[in-house]
């Protein structure tokens, strides 16, 4: 059993790398699935690392209630951090589940998929490190650069917070900056691990409904007439296999989905304010890569979701189409109609108050624009009007 889920994870590298960078291990030491997570010490050190910049930012917007730039964007870097908290410790409870379910899927896909899932994988791990680079070397070059020509250290941040410490003390501010690297690692390995762990469970299930249809175009023209299911059984036997993984696909991550849809309208309004209401201090290369970030999270969740409806309606379709039901006698009709109701059911993988997929991210844009137009009106009124 271990040495096939050893396998099944091989194909799994850039989740496996990013998971372990925080201490996690997807392959379970016991037969439970149970011990996920492999070094807690190190787990624990970037949570509190995490949780205690999280409190400065929130006191930093509360200080600074007033000023709606400064919050909007000490905004955007707290909801981040609570969004890797939050799935983070789903992702923890319901680690059995989720490796059960990825040596279940693994098998059947084909190897140009996973390869191909794998480099888009790849690509968004090179985004999320981008940001954590950036938003750690960027302000350290600043600073400098400064020092260099002023002979005065004075530490540029892009990081709205308030500490309890003075960081104009360069002993300070270098162990400041060892604590923003256990929060940027963890935020990049979260982000990474999780969003493109549901991107392959996606990419999976939708490659299991495009074999079915397969499966039901190339055995149809060879099926028994004289048997009641026509020989199709196998198949309906496969299709009902399936329904049952994306149930416990949407029960694992409903969760996770439900905390991404719910961070994501305010945090994209948050970036798109940087844009349109621009400040000193500001951190162009990390909000260029944070950008990316952020819409690429949208596209897996959303877009991921979508492909599989898709396929599911394809196979359905196909099912309706291909069976020669005019000349089927009543007892075929009457057999073959539950396989074809069920089938022909939606496909939602969903986050509770919400159906991920195409009309959920309209009302995304929709809502982050809404929250946009009300914060630039606001700004425009209380911090552009000219003083007596």
């Amino acid at each position: 059993m271990f040495k096939l889920l050893g396998v099944s994870l091989a194909d799994l590298w850039t989740q496996r790398f990013t998971f372990a960078r925080m201490g996690i291990d997807l392959q379970p030491m016991s037969a439970t699935g149970d011990g996920a997570l492999r070094r807690p010490v190190l787990y624990g050190i970037m949570v509190l690392a995490t949780s205690f910049e999280l409190c400065t930012v929130c006191a930093f917007m509360v200080h600074h209630r007033h000023q709606i730039v400064l919050c909007s964007e000490a905004l955007m870097h707290g909801l981040q951090m609570i969004s890797s908290l939050l799935k983070m410790t789903i992702f923890l409870v319901k680690s059995g589940d989720l490796i059960s379910l990825i040596h279940q899927l693994q098998e059947p896909v084909p190897s140009r998929v996973v390869r191909r899932g794998q480099q888009l994988a790849a690509i968004y791990f090179l985004m999320c490190a981008g940001t954590s680079v950036s938003f750690l070397l960027m302000p350290l070059a600043l600073t400098m650069v400064r020092f260099y020509q002023t002979d005065r250290f004075e530490p540029v941040s892009s990081f709205r917070v308030l500490l309890p410490y003075d960081v104009t003390q360069p002993h300070i501010y270098a162990l400041d900056c060892c604590l923003m690297g256990f929060v940027l690692t963890f935020f990049c390995c979260s982000t990474t691990g999780v969003d493109t762990l549901y991107g392959w469970f996606a990419v999976a299930l939708s490659s299991h409904y495009r074999r079915l249809t397969t499966q039901l175009q190339l055995h149809l023209p060879l099926s028994d007439p004289s048997r009641p299911d026509l020989g199709l059984g196998h198949l309906f036997a496969q299709h009902a296999r399936l329904l049952a993984l994306v149930d416990r696909f949407n029960a694992a991550f409903r969760e996770i989905a439900f905390v991404e849809v719910l961070v994501i309208c305010v945090l994209y309004c948050s970036v798109i304010c940087q844009y349109i209401m621009p400040h000193t201090d500001q951190n162009i290369a990390f909000l260029g890569f944070f950008s990316m970030v952020v819409t690429t999270q949208l596209c897996i969740y959303l877009f991921g979701a979508e492909q599989v409806r898709l396929e599911a309606e394809g196979f359905s379709r196909q099912l309706y189409q291909l069976v020669p039901w005019q000349g089927l006698s009543p007892n075929h009709r009457r057999l073959l109609l539950l396989p074809l109701q069920r089938a022909q059911g939606d496909m939602v993988l969903g986050a509770y108050f919400f159906d991920l997929g195409r009309p959920l991210l309209v009302w995304i844009f929709r809502t982050a624009g809404s929250f946009t137009t009300l914060l630039n009106a606001l700004y425009a009124k209380y911090e552009t009007m000219p003083t007596a």
